[in-house]
């Protein structure tokens, strides 16, 4: 995959089977997102924490024992740490994925980045650098259940600020790999991004408007809201960004003839025409 955020960690494998989509016992929301959100074909709805937190979190005393033989450092079997691993423990997740990684086969990319997920899905944030990492070796294929698994998992940090989960999902989105061709998804994600507070992304938003390098037009309310949370940044530069960029705003809409239902609330408030972007 093209713009690889870093080098690829070596192709792994395990000679034992792995369970391709490990059920969890409920638990609390870790990501929720908008109601915006809840129609959108193909985009992970909500992130469930999986977190055990506690040794008797743990359904059974031999599960127990097992997690406090880990917390000691003692040796536990692939199995074993496999079986924490899908009952929510995400330190044995973690640690369960370097064991495969170690291995050091090509194989079975996929089970590592979904047990790195995992690990994610329960708060750590650093299992997200080595699941990116396996993400962009090439060739790599995933079934729907584990990419929508790993996808919820960077989706979950990337809007609470994560830059390596940001800057992974737009190169994943923008790629086509490995969630397949998801062009809108780049947009998506800024504009969710952005309502969230992310000046940044404002800008980058109402600048690709204002170009005409959208994939689909901002409405009214989108682009006021983009506005304001640029007009609200600390940066005294984005502040002043977003003062040029409103005047630049102002001056194209006028360029563009009113329509019949112009009083529609959801009518784009940035349409550019061919001539316009020349």
């Amino acid at each position: 995959m093209a713009n690889h955020l870093s080098a690829g960690s070596s192709a792994i494998a395990l000679t034992v089977a792995l369970i391709v989509s490990p059920g969890f016992v409920a638990g609390q929301p870790f990501y929720a997102p908008g109601p915006d959100l809840a129609g959108r074909a193909g985009l992970p709805v909500r992130v469930w924490d999986q977190r055990v937190t506690e040794t008797l979190d743990l359904p059974t005393w031999q599960l127990q024992q097992l997690r406090r033989r880990m917390l000691a450092d003692q040796r536990i079997s692939f199995d074993d740490m496999r079986a924490l691993a899908d009952h929510g423990d995400g330190l044995a997740a973690y640690r369960y994925a370097q064991r495969l990684v170690a291995l050091d086969r090509p194989q079975l990319i996929g089970d590592a980045a979904h047990y790195y997920a995992t690990a994610a899905l329960t708060g750590r944030d650093y299992a997200i650098p080595p699941m990116v990492r396996l993400l962009q070796q090439p060739g790599l294929s995933l079934s729907q259940a584990r990419a929508s698994h790993i996808e919820n998992a960077l989706r979950g940090f990337a809007l609470r600020g994560d830059a390596k989960a940001v800057e992974a999902l737009m190169l994943f989105y923008a790629s086509g790999e490995p969630f397949g061709d998801r062009p809108g998804e780049v947009q998506a994600l800024q504009i969710e991004l952005a309502e969230a507070g992310d000046a940044d992304a404002a800008r980058a938003l109402l600048t690709a408007a204002i170009s005409g390098k959208l994939h689909a037009p901002l409405t009214d309310a989108q682009t006021e809201t983009l506005f304001s949370r640029l007009e609200a940044a600390e940066d005294l530069g984005l502040r002043a960004t977003a003062q040029n960029l409103r005047r630049l705003h102002e001056a194209r809409a006028s360029e563009v003839p009113e329509t019949a239902d112009a009083g529609d609330a959801a009518r784009p408030s940035i349409i550019l025409t061919e001539s316009n972007t020349q």
